[in-house]
Parts: structure tokens; sequence; C-alpha cells
């Protein structure tokens, strides 16, 4: 009976975290919708799995809370990975830090504004990987002056339409 238990359950946290979408960057030229706005972070990780396509994703989880309460996340793929992302406006918190089978469940969130840039923070996530364990550290920073350059750089018509805020995230690890 616990083997098929356990099944179950294998087969449920997959359903589950396959329920997350994945987050795109927007478009340099594209616009917003309704009671959209825009969330900057960037992720810096000891992890670089990104070059190894036999390596699992290192996805960071979050939930609407109000709403649709749609399931999202942000997927580390590359070094330093600028995350620009359209969204509802609304209040988020986080779910868990995802990999591979391993996961850390988190508390925290973060407020988009309709029509605005809002900057949650640099997340830096510092993994400790074992065998059969995953143990780590994840922080928030601000580096918004970086991050202003980072969109100037890259979407440059993104500053002139929309206002800037910074309201870093509160991310903590339960």
């Amino acid at each position: 009976m616990k083997f098929n238990q356990k099944i179950v359950l294998c087969i449920l946290f997959l359903f589950l975290t396959a329920c997350a979408s994945t987050t795109k960057n927007i478009k340099a030229d594209q616009s917003l919708g309704t009671n959209q706005g825009i969330v900057v972070t960037k992720i810096h990780s000891n992890w670089d799995g990104y070059n190894n396509p036999l390596l699992a994703d290192l996805e960071f989880i979050f939930t609407q809370t109000d709403g649709k309460k749609k399931d999202s996340k942000f997927v580390l793929s590359k070094a330093d990975d600028l995350k620009v992302v359209a969204l509802p406006a609304g209040e988020y918190k986080w779910f868990r830090i995802l990999f591979g089978n391993y996961y850390m469940d988190l508390n925290g969130g973060f407020t988009i504004k309709p029509n605005e840039i809002t900057y949650i923070g640099d997340i830096h996530s510092q993994l400790d990987l074992g065998m059969f364990s995953m143990s780590g550290e994840s922080r928030i920073t601000n580096e918004s002056e970086q991050i202003k350059n980072d969109l100037k750089a890259q979407f440059p018509m993104l500053l002139e339409k929309h206002k800037f805020t910074t309201e870093l995230s509160t991310l903590q690890q339960k």
C-alpha cells in the first residue's frame, strides 16, 4: 500500500510542478495589456546547469494570490539572468525553488502595479546539492542602478513609457 501511495504522490507532484508556466521576457517593442505591469529581477546562482541539457533547471515558482491564482516561474537560463516579464497586476507570493526532484519552500512575495515597472531586487541563490538532499541560501539585493542601465541597453523604450519603482521582494526559505 505504501508503494502505491508513493507513486501517486510522485505523479501528483510532477503534475503540480508542471502546471507552473515559464515566464518569458517581453519584447523590446511589446506593449502591455490591460491591468498588466512589468516585474524585473536578475537571478544569480552558483548553479550553471543551463550549460548542460542533461541537468535540471533551477526554477523559482510563485503564485498570484488574487485573480486567477496562476502559478508562474522564473527559470535560470544563463549566468546573471535578467528577467523582464509582463504579469497581471496584483499580489504574488513565492512558493518554492525547484531543482529537478529537489525543492525548498519559500515565504515572501511582491506586488505588481498596472502599467509600471517593478524591480523586486536581484535574487541570489547559492545551492549545496548532495546525493539525496538540497540545501542553500537565497537572498534579495538592491542593484537598481545596474538594472536601470541593463534596461536602457536591452529595452531602450521601456523606461520612457513606464514608471520604474523599486520594491524589494521578501524572500525567505521556510
